[in-house]
């Protein structure tokens, strides 16, 4: 564990400087970032604004879904996400052999080398949203907070899962470069209360392809909409993640290398 927290210590210093050598571009990428995770919000704002809704749910509840998901968003993509680009490119350079030889874990190395400070730009953008959420309601009881932190985690664990189906594909479909799509249009439902889909979708959402779980589920928990019952939820998130990591380590063995 120490030599882990080394590693990222050693990652984190390097990008950080890499990002510093161009400070404009840092700056714009952040900000491209922002502006583009709050477009969702601003389209929700406009929506209430206009007399419409989303039932059951009052304007600043909705966009504390999207708040929750935007700082999902803004935790998970720059330590695991960047994988995905890290193995599409040494994959297809034939270079990613020397991700195998160093001595650590290779999913590891994966994530390391694909940590990304520009994605922290997400962070900011969510804490926006989030704090503007809660200022318009009443302040979420200790009980709410504590559920809130625990299906919290288990939503970064779910887009870690994510990060790792992807990227895993690309061991054997290296021309899938669209993954990114793959992943914005899956994960599109969990930004809205899944109230207002139907059942069976609900349940599709929620126990298959968990995507209400990143955001609808932990924002229900602090909003005291969920009992202790939303706990269940880290079932399916646990068997999601470790099914993940099987199919990484699965796809992994059947890479053949630059030669193959």
């Amino acid at each position: 564990m120490k030599g882990i927290i080394h590693c990222l210590g050693a990652v984190l210093r390097t990008k950080l400087a890499e990002q510093m050598a161009y400070r404009s571009h840092f700056i714009l990428s952040v900000l491209l970032l922002v502006a583009g995770d709050l477009v969702v919000p601003f389209v929700t704002l406009l929506i209430y604004s206009s007399g419409a809704s989303f039932p059951g749910w009052a304007m600043h509840e909705a966009l504390l879904i999207q708040g929750v998901f935007a700082l999902a968003k803004g935790i998970a993509f720059p330590f695991f996400f960047g994988m995905v680009g890290t193995t599409l490119h040494h994959v297809r350079e034939g270079t990613f052999d020397l991700l195998l030889l160093r001595p650590r874990p290779v999913m590891l190395m994966a994530m390391l080398t694909g940590f990304d400070p520009d994605d922290f730009g997400r962070l900011f953008s969510g804490a926006v949203i989030f704090g503007f959420a809660l200022s318009g309601m009443s302040q979420p009881v200790l009980g709410a907070w504590l559920q809130f932190g625990l299906l919290f985690i288990a939503s970064i664990a779910i887009l870690c899962a994510v990060s790792l189906f992807l990227s895993g594909m690309l061991f054997r479909w290296v021309g899938s470069s669209r993954v990114f799509d793959i992943f914005d249009a899956v994960t599109s439902f969990g930004m809205y209360p899944g109230t207002i889909f139907a059942k069976s979708l609900q349940n599709l959402l929620t126990y298959v392809l968990p995507v209400g779980l990143i955001a609808f589920v932990p924002a229900s928990a602090l909003l005291g909409r969920s009992g202790l019952e939303a706990l269940w939820a880290l079932v399916p998130v646990s068997l999601f993640l470790l099914l993940s990591v099987y199919y990484w380590n699965r796809m992994l063995r059947g890479y053949t290398s630059a030669g193959g």
